[in-house]
Formats: C-alpha cells, sequence, structure tokens
C-alpha cells in the first residue's frame, strides 16, 4: 500500500467522541485533541489545534500554533515545531476546575467544535484529512 492511500485509510478510521465520551474521557484522565486550522501567510504554513486533559484536580486547554512540516509520510503533529519559542514544546495552557469550564472557553476562545474532538495521540488523523483535502 502507497502512503497516500495508507494516509487516507487513516483518515477514514478518525472517529468524533460524543459530548458524553469526551467527558468522561477527561474526566478518567485522557486527553483529547481537536483540529482547528490551517493558515496560510506569505512565506510558511501554519496549523493551529488544542488539547484538553487532566492534571491532578485540574483540567487543561492546551493551544498549539505550529508550522506545517508535515508531509505525505510524516503527520506527527505533537512533533511539528512551534511557532512562538515561549510556548516550546508545550503550547499555551489554561486551567479549570471543571471539564465543563474547560470546553467553554475551548469554544469560546478558539472556536472549537463540541462535536470534532478525537481521542489524544489521534490528532495526526485530523491532520491527514487536511493533507489529502487541502485548502483551495
Amino acid at each position: 500500500m502507497n502512503l497516500k492511500a495508507k494516509c487516507s485509510e487513516t483518515a477514514t478510521m478518525s472517529s468524533y467522541l460524543t459530548i458524553l465520551e469526551l467527558i468522561a474521557r477527561v474526566r478518567l484522565g485522557k486527553e483529547v485533541e481537536q483540529w482547528l486550522s490551517y493558515v496560510q501567510e506569505a512565506e510558511s504554513a501554519f496549523i493551529r489545534w488544542l488539547s484538553i486533559g487532566k492534571d491532578k484536580n485540574q483540567f487543561i486547554v492546551t493551544y498549539f500554533e505550529s508550522f506545517d512540516e508535515g508531509d505525505e509520510g510524516f503527520h506527527d503533529v505533537h512533533e511539528f515545531s512551534v511557532l512562538d519559542p515561549e510556548d516550546a514544546p508545550y503550547g499555551t495552557g489554561y486551567e479549570f476546575d471543571s471539564v465543563e469550564e474547560a470546553l467553554a472557553f475551548a469554544t469560546e476562545a478558539y472556536g472549537a467544535s463540541i462535536d470534532k474532538f478525537v481521542a489524544g495521540g489521534m490528532i495526526y488523523t485530523e491532520y491527514a484529512k487536511h493533507f489529502l483535502h487541502p485548502p483551495m
């Protein structure tokens, strides 16, 4: 199977979490992620994405802006260089007392969609979708 076919297969396997799955996963300490956008500027392109996780009794929204360093065979956005060296390697984090507060912040501050979260570690499938169908 060639790489493009593998990317296509991987991209179609992506499964968005229901709101109940999302909340349960985060409360159990499992991270969720969401692809936000692709931005093309004159000299470079970058991607925006976020994660929500739990650290002790706090829920953390982490926002990332990373250079688009992917290609047909490399989709691991966790490995992409962040735009602002001050954010490296952890992005910009915000703490909340509840998962509901974290979700409200993610939707209001970054335009996240409640129905577009994937399980932690699966953001590469969202990137693969973008790579196969780039914006015009």
